[in-house]
């Protein structure tokens, strides 16, 4: 797998951070968030360079000298096991003169080597060997830091891992808020309290802005008009998560322009929360159907008894987990990790890791991961509706007027929550874009420590 797209260059962050702010309000954000070079520019020191960004899950590590190379914002970075088995986060970078030291998404090394020079490094990123150290100063040698830099913070919950360039802020569980209890309840339903990201991956690019895949994470208003080729007369979708006896119902009428018409997916709810943190919950039981396989219940009873097993099936209602600003985590139903890597204002990088539930039967992951396939895959059904908005709303937004892109549904009407600053509201509602945006103005507009 290589990567779809090329780094660039990006334009100066000279934007005045308190004429961004304006660019902000609570129901609607001006196109210029999309569009603007310079604020894609302070987006990536601003937001990513602050935030608890994902960088992988330890299953893809599960040997020494295993590693994945991903980014933070634009910043290069090597996620690797060490010969002790603990997990470094390094800047993708040699000390010498910059160069890229691994361009392979993923791989075993014993070490790496720097390509311009030979420079080398232990998976710790300790240099390990100078060429020709002889012609170099030894008091050069031994006062300058030359071994690869280390990610300021790096926190492992429960096999995720993230990583934040910030020396300060919240603790990862602090950031994440609401949306432990997803991971906290995928994990759970594993008979062996772990999954696996071992299924290959699913890369694509679209020509448009990042935020329009981090809000269509909590879009449950488009399904019935994006999709309408996969929506039957009788409102039901195809079926689209393992063990389903059918679709799950999009449309509860047979015209959605009535006055009194009403989405079926209101059944289910957005949450909105502090740094950004959303979610969606299901309208109904059909996208986590493989819940129903006897077998599986009987390994989870087995494991948890079966009061906290059937609880646990019963509290399984979170769908998209929206970590803002990098990852949409599907926790049910057809899971996945969708990473969302910006490269320019109107360029976005996607990789999908399908998720396998680690002590299942092989038929059971086999069907869920058919169904992230048919789900996120660049041919499917479904994928390629998204990324057809997607680029019609960035063409769109090059048109002058209006000025707007409004984020008003719910606006007034949706509910608090348990958790600190959390917003309640339908799942058509725009709630978790509007909890997205208020973290988005306070990062852009507050001083930088």
């Amino acid at each position: 797998m290589q990567t779809v797209t090329t780094l660039r260059p990006g334009v100066a962050a000279d934007t005045d951070p308190s004429d961004v702010g304006r660019l902000v309000q609570e129901d609607r954000v001006h196109a210029q968030v999309y569009t603007d070079p310079a604020i894609f520019a302070m987006e990536m020191e601003r937001i990513f360079e602050r935030a608890w960004i994902f960088m992988a899950h330890e299953s893809q590590l599960p040997r020494a000298g295993d590693f994945v190379t991903t980014r933070i914002g634009r910043q290069p970075i090597i996620v690797v096991r060490d010969s002790k088995g603990r997990i470094n986060v390094l800047y993708n970078r040699c000390p010498h003169r910059g160069a890229l030291l691994c361009r392979e998404p993923e791989g075993n090394v014993h070490h790496f080597a720097c390509p311009y020079h030979g420079w080398s490094f232990r998976t710790t990123g300790e240099i390990t060997g100078v060429p020709f150290r002889s012609g170099y100063p030894e008091e050069f040698l031994k006062n300058e830091d030359l071994s690869m830099a280390r990610v300021a913070r790096v926190e492992n919950y429960r096999g995720f891992i993230f990583a934040s360039i910030a020396e300060h802020g919240p603790t990862l569980i602090e950031f994440m808020g609401p949306l432990k209890d997803g991971l906290d309840n995928l994990l759970d339903r594993s008979p062996t309290g772990e999954i696996e990201v071992s299924a290959g991956v699913h890369q694509y690019a679209y020509k448009g802005n990042w935020k329009m895949q981090m809000e269509n994470g909590l879009d449950e208003y488009h399904p019935p008009f994006s999709h309408a080729s996969t929506v039957k007369p009788d409102g039901q979708q195809v079926q689209r998560s393992y063990g389903a006896k059918g679709g799950f119902k999009v449309l509860a009428g047979s015209d959605p322009n009535q006055a009194d018409a009403r989405s079926h997916y209101d059944h289910g709810e957005v949450h909105g929360a502090r740094y950004g943190q959303a979610y969606l919950t299901i309208p109904d039981a059909t996208r986590r159907s493989e819940l129903e396989d006897p077998a599986y219940r009987a390994m989870l009873i087995e494991r948890h008894g079966e009061q906290k097993a059937l609880a646990l099936i019963a509290n399984s209602n979170m769908s998209n987990a929206v970590f803002y600003p990098s990852v949409i985590m599907r926790v049910t139903g057809n899971m996945h990790i969708r990473v969302v890597r910006p490269v320019s204002v109107g360029l976005t990088e996607v990789l999908v890791w399908p998720i396998r539930i680690k002590g299942v039967a092989d038929n059971i992951n086999d069907g869920i991961i058919r169904y992230a396939n048919v789900h996120v895959s660049v041919s499917s059904f479904v994928q390629t509706d998204d990324l057809e908005v997607f680029e019609r709303v960035y063409e769109g937004l090059q048109a002058g007027k209006p000025e707007w892109v409004m984020l008003a549904r719910g606006m007034g009407m949706d509910w608090e929550g348990p958790y600190p600053d959390e917003k309640v509201g339908l799942a058509t509602w725009e709630t978790g874009m509007r909890a997205q945006f208020r973290y988005w103005k306070e990062l852009m507009t507050e001083n930088k420590p």
